[in-house]
């Protein structure tokens, strides 16, 4: 396993190419979601200084994902973007097949592997060159299917050093995309540690790019 209990990863983060505060990837610990032992991860991102006063961002996302094969058992998202604010709690019950809101309830024949369970799933397989990977999520308001590829290899400096990364970008129809928000693009370390070293998210309103800092 390149992770486990207590992995803090901690990333610089710019928002449109402007330097802005930071964010941090967390392995909280081991919870049960309907009786299955689940990792419970904890995403933030928080702009500082002048950034947080032009243009605030403070988002937490809570993904509890399977400790074996790593897909979603529940996603909880508090996003606050300025003036945009959204929060979703999903509970994914595979017993029945369904996924559940406070409001609704949405039948579901896959596996759900939201952006933050994808790539750490992504860290635990072998990822082959320019092979199409297919996956599914729900993250409140519909159903979702999208593909990942592993384009190639790059060389990613972050203040944490000098990294090969194997790089993994969103696919469709022949044409890379990076254009939907939620779309991810993901560099990460061809080593044994397989580190998220480069992570692009588009967001509601621009592209936020964070970079590693620390590994803890």
């Amino acid at each position: 396993m390149p992770f486990k209990t207590g992995e803090s990863l901690k990333y610089t983060a710019e928002f449109n190419f402007i330097p802005v505060g930071q964010a941090e990837l967390y392995v909280t610990g081991i919870e049960q979601i309907n009786g299955n032992d689940a990792y419970h991860v904890t995403f933030s991102a928080n702009t500082k200084g002048l950034a947080d006063q032009l243009f605030k961002i403070q988002d937490k996302i809570d993904i509890w994902m399977d400790t074996k094969e790593f897909f979603t058992h529940r996603l909880k998202k508090d996003i606050n973007e300025g003036n945009y604010q959204k929060s979703v709690d999903v509970i994914f019950d595979y017993d029945k097949s369904v996924a559940r809101t406070e409001t609704k309830e949405v039948a579901i024949d896959f596996k759900a592997r939201d952006s933050f369970s994808m790539f750490y799933y992504l860290r635990t397989i072998l990822l082959k060159e320019n092979e199409v990977m297919s996956f599914s999520s729900f993250e409140g308001r519909k159903i979702v299917h999208y593909n990942l590829q592993m384009t190639g290899k790059e060389i990613v400096k972050s203040p944490l050093g000098t990294f090969s990364c194997k790089v993994i970008r969103p696919f469709s129809d022949g044409k890379n995309l990076f254009k939907n928000a939620g779309d991810m693009q993901i560099w990460i370390s061809d080593d044994k540690k397989r580190l998220p070293v480069k992570i692009q998210i588009k967001m509601k309103f621009g592209s936020m790019m964070l970079l590693l800092k620390k590994v803890s």
